[in-house]
Formats: C-alpha cells, sequence, structure tokens
C-alpha cells in the first residue's frame, strides 16, 4: 500500500489538500492531532516530560512547573519552558517526535492489514522532515503558495497580525529547502479548482 506523505507551510492549504485525498478514499493520518492526544492527561510520554523539564533542572533553571497535576501537563507552561532556548526546543522536539513516529508506524502497520478498504495511507504533517516521518513514506507531496498569499489567509483565519505570522513561518523549514526533498510541489496560489487539478495529476503520477 502507497504510503504518501504531505507537508506545507502556515496558511498553504495543506489540510485542504489533505481533505481531498481523503475523498479520493486514503486513510488520514494526522501528525499534529497525534501530538496533541500523545500529551493528554495520563498518556505516558507526560512521565518524560515531567523528567527532562522538571522544575530547577537544566532545561527549566526558571522553576516553572510543566505539570498542573500527576499526569496532567499545562501546555501554556511547557510551552513557555520549551521556547526558552533553542537547545530545549531540540530537546522537546525530539521527545514529541519519537512518540508521534511510533504511533505512526502502529497505525501504518494496522492499515496495511485492511489495504482492500483504502487508495493509500497518508501522513498529513507540518513537520514531515523535520521530525523525519518523510523516512516511512514512499512519495511526498509539498504544498506551497505565494507568501503574501499565506499571511491573508493566516490574517483572517487566526486573526493575527502580521509580525505574528511572519515570525511562524520563518520558524518552519525554508520551502525552498522543502522543494530540494519532495517528489511533488503543489502551488496553491490560485483557486481551489486549481489546486484539485494538480492533485488529481499527482494521483494519477503517485498511483502508476
Amino acid at each position: 500500500m502507497l504510503v504518501a506523505g504531505l507537508t506545507g507551510g502556515i496558511g498553504a492549504g495543506k489540510s485542504t489538500a489533505a481533505e481531498y485525498f481523503v475523498e479520493k478514499g486514503f486513510y488520514h493520518i494526522d501528525a499534529d492531532r497525534i501530538g496533541h492526544t500523545l500529551t493528554a492527561d495520563g498518556m505516558p510520554v507526560l512521565d518524560v516530560l515531567a523528567e527532562v523539564f522538571a522544575p530547577g533542572g537544566e532545561h527549566n533553571p526558571d522553576g516553572i512547573e510543566i505539570m498542573e497535576a500527576p499526569g496532567k501537563l499545562n501546555r501554556r507552561a511547557m510551552a513557555k519552558v520549551a521556547f526558552r532556548s533553542e537547545e530545549n526546543c531540540q530537546v522537546f522536539d525530539e521527545i514529541m517526535f519519537t512518540a508521534i513516529i511510533l504511533e505512526i508506524e502502529i497505525r501504518i502497520d494496522e492499515i496495511k492489514d485492511h489495504s482492500d478498504r483504502y487508495t493509500g495511507i497518508l501522513i498529513d504533517a507540518p513537520l514531515l522532515f523535520e521530525s523525519g516521518a518523510n523516512e516511512l513514506c514512499d512519495v511526498v507531496i509539498l504544498v506551497t503558495a505565494d507568501e503574501e498569499e499565506r499571511i491573508m489567509r493566516v490574517a483572517i483565519r487566526d486573526k493575527a497580525t502580521r509580525e505574528e505570522i511572519m515570525n511562524r513561518i520563518n520558524s518552519q523549514m525554508d520551502d525552498e529547502l522543502k522543494i530540494k526533498l519532495a517528489d511533488y510541489v503543489v502551488d496553491n496560489s490560485g483557486s481551489i479548482e486549481d489546486l484539485y487539478g494538480q492533485l488529481d495529476e499527482v494521483l494519477e503520477s503517485m498511483m502508476q
């Protein structure tokens, strides 16, 4: 069964593309949703986070308590500690990426036992390359769009300022590097019909 990776920066239209793949019969694995689920109350990864980012420890010298209670993460406090330094971000990402990749692998194995039900498997991840999830994919599709178009979309969607949006864009891997790594690049600067037309071409090519 074909495993396709789908990625794209904020405002590029990755979610719209993912919905189209689902309509075409792909099983959808949403890496962001997995990450959120893995940090729900009582999940095992919370024990790792609590230990690594313990108040007063190497990665949390300010003594910020990241747990509201045993097995319950304070997401705002965790974000503050994680973004305290580049090293902390890397440590946090490594913990979460490891857990997310493991869950994705489990889901792929489960779905492959029911290959007659789906056209393929779609791994939908904004940090597909950064996490290493691209290594699980047979092909990778990158959704891009003109930067000004992306800014406008996110401003309307999230009611965010231009500065906030640019900070989020600049925190992600540069599109030029992603383009070099992707098998297919879809430009979503135009209409929804144009996006669907490009996705149909990608589907036809990768399913051959």
